[in-house]
């Protein structure tokens, strides 16, 4: 019994003394399993190093074929296709990330390069370097790119013909050299208009084509489609023309295009077509001041011959009468005097037609030119390829930009604004109201005071009484300023009669008519013309509340002979012939009194333009 207690003691001390020694080499490892690993990330090998300057060419694989780009007098050319417009800075960056290839860690006596993907390398790149003798021959140095280590995003490689050791190496040295060719073609930059001021015309040919043009002397815009030209609505042309300001291409698609097919450009979605002016320099102008120039430095040289000439003279002069001979060195004075300031007069002159040839070569001129864009097939990132003016090369655009213009028709440009007249051009209106009929005639009065400055009286006048200014203007804006919300293009037939028809008869004669009839719960049908405008309903309920204001300020008069008066008056106002100047007057006068806010900032906007117009027209 004994001796088993003491096998058992021993058994466990030898078994403590097994513990401990396996403890201690545990930690023994773990310590050194770390010092190693802090001189792994301490220390890092070089893989490669040159000087930027020295690096001659680079050849790696792009879109699965091996190219080479190589340094021909300090620029970058694609060796086997010299037209082809390389990106100098995305090569100069590539050479840079690749003059200095460090590795944080080495594998050594490597069995498999299976295992780094080295055994079918994904890239392979040769860099050719001067020699550092300067008889040398030149160095080339490959480096084979294997897979990419996930959790470090860095690369496994090997360089040259060592298969056995493999360098992890930062991305970035690697990531210049993974990308299609184009990404090392120098795209061109889209040709923006910097003035959209200057653009008359824009025509989109396509699935809905449309042409947009501006009138040059109003400055107004006009739509036309399959239907009649339009007015188009001034706030969505001057959105859509300053978009041209601003295009930019996305990428560039192939720089040297010999099939558009490839592309949908043969058979385009859409032409875009842009008619513009650009400023340039004019060079007839430069011709003439050189031809005044030369005629001004003719001119100059026969002032000095002249000089010389009389210098001449005033000495025959002198030899011929020595009795005077101070009066001779007086006028010989006087002359030479002359003389001096006539050569300054001539260098004065030749600076003042230099100054002139230096002015004339900064004037320039305005020059048509047109824009012209061929929309192709959608690419895979929202885009669409894109052709412009007669470039071989094909670029993507964003689709949103394209659009804008691509998925619209002249229905997305008409003017919503339902009937117009500018107040300075009216004669008379007639409305008829629920059935009734009311007539308002103006008459503009021109009286010159004491300091001969002119002054026009407006008055109104209601079936021949007189109306309160303020409240006629009110309606009246109300009126001039209605947008429609959308306009039928489907033939449409009144239910019933219109709850309001107003007649306006310019002061040329011209007249336009506008009815309003009850349509749904939301809109009233205002028909102008073939015109059909749906006009929300609250706002010609507003309409015809200003209205009756207007009908409830006519002064009824039951004297026989007052309203024989009034109805003389009324045949006066409307044959009265105004003179052009007084309506320009009757502006200010008119807003000052009225001091209205119109229904909305669009139509306020082109009220205003239109008022100026007729202003200035008359």
């Amino acid at each position: 019994m004994k001796n088993k207690t003491v096998k058992v003691v021993l058994a466990v001390v030898v078994l403590g003394v097994c513990c401990g020694a396996y403890a201690g080499v545990k930690t023994y490892v773990a310590h050194q399993e770390q010092k190693e690993s802090e001189e792994d990330s301490e220390e890092s090998t070089t893989v490669f190093t040159a000087s930027t300057d020295n690096i001659k060419s680079l050849d790696f694989m792009v879109d699965d074929t091996e190219t080479t780009f190589e340094k021909d007098d300090d620029s970058w050319v694609k060796k086997d296709e010299i037209d082809f417009p390389v990106n100098q800075t995305t090569l100069d960056s590539a050479a840079s990330a690749i003059a200095s290839v460090d590795s944080d860690r080495v594998l050594e006596d490597v069995d498999d390069l299976s295992e780094y993907g080295l055994d079918s390398p994904s890239n392979t790149i040769k860099i050719v370097t001067k020699s550092d003798e300067e008889d040398g021959d030149d160095i080339t140095t490959t480096l084979y790119v294997g897979d990419e280590n996930s959790s470090t995003s860095q690369y496994y490689v090997r360089k040259d013909d060592d298969e056995k050791t493999v360098y992890l190496i930062d991305s970035s040295c690697v990531e210049p050299f993974a990308k299609s060719l184009n990404d090392y073609a120098q795209m061109e930059d889209f040709p923006a208009i910097s003035n959209t001021d200057t653009i008359t015309k824009i025509s989109v040919d396509g699935d809905n084509s449309y042409e947009l043009s501006k009138d040059e002397d109003t400055s107004t815009w006009s739509v036309k489609g399959s239907e009649d030209e339009e007015k188009a609505d001034s706030a969505t042309v001057s959105s859509l023309v300053s978009s041209f300001g601003s295009m930019a291409y996305s990428s560039l698609a192939d720089y040297k295009c010999d099939d558009k097919s490839k592309y949908g450009l043969d058979k385009p979605y859409a032409t875009i077509t842009v008619d513009y002016q650009e400023e340039v320099a004019d060079d007839d102008t430069d011709e003439d001041t050189q031809d005044d120039t030369t005629a001004s430095g003719e001119t100059a040289d026969e002032d000095a011959s002249s000089v010389e000439e009389n210098s001449d003279d005033a000495e025959q002069d002198t030899e011929s009468d020595e009795s005077v001979s101070e009066t001779t060195d007086e006028t010989s004075e006087a002359e030479d005097t002359d003389g001096e300031e006539a050569e300054d007069e001539t260098s004065e002159n030749s600076d003042s037609a230099s100054d002139n040839e230096d002015s004339s070569e900064e004037e320039t001129k305005m020059a048509d030119k047109q824009l012209t864009i061929l929309v192709g097939n959608e690419t895979d990132d929202s885009s669409r390829y894109v052709m412009v003016n007669d470039s071989n090369e094909v670029y993507t655009m964003s689709t949103d930009t394209l659009s804008a213009l691509t998925d619209k028709s002249e229905e997305d440009f008409w003017d919503m604004t339902v009937s117009y007249v500018s107040l300075n051009s009216l004669g008379s209106l007639k409305v008829n109201y629920q059935g009734s009929d009311y007539k308002v005639n103006v008459s503009r009065e021109t009286s010159t005071d004491d300091d001969g400055n002119d002054t026009e009286t407006v008055t109104y006048k209601l079936n021949g009484s007189d109306l309160d200014e303020t409240t006629f203007t009110t309606f009246y804006n109300k009126l001039i300023n209605m947008t429609a919300q959308k306009r039928l293009t489907d033939k449409y037939e009144p239910d019933g009669d219109a709850e309001l028809t107003a007649i306006f008869t310019e002061e040329d004669g011209d007249t336009q008519e506008v009815a309003y009839y009850s349509y749904d719960t939301n809109y009233y049908a205002a028909v102008v013309d073939n015109k059909v405008y749906l006009v929300n309903k609250m706002n010609v309920k507003e309409l015809f509340t200003a209205f009756e204001s207007v009908v409830g300020t006519e002064e009824d008069s039951s004297d026989k002979t007052d309203s024989d008066e009034a109805t003389t008056d009324d045949t006066k106002s409307d044959s009265t012939d105004m003179p052009g100047e007084s309506i320009e007057e009757s502006d200010d006068s008119t807003s000052e009194t009225a001091g209205i806010t119109n229904d909305s900032d669009t139509s306020e906007e082109e009220n205003t333009d239109s008022q100026e117009t007729d202003s200035t027209e008359e």
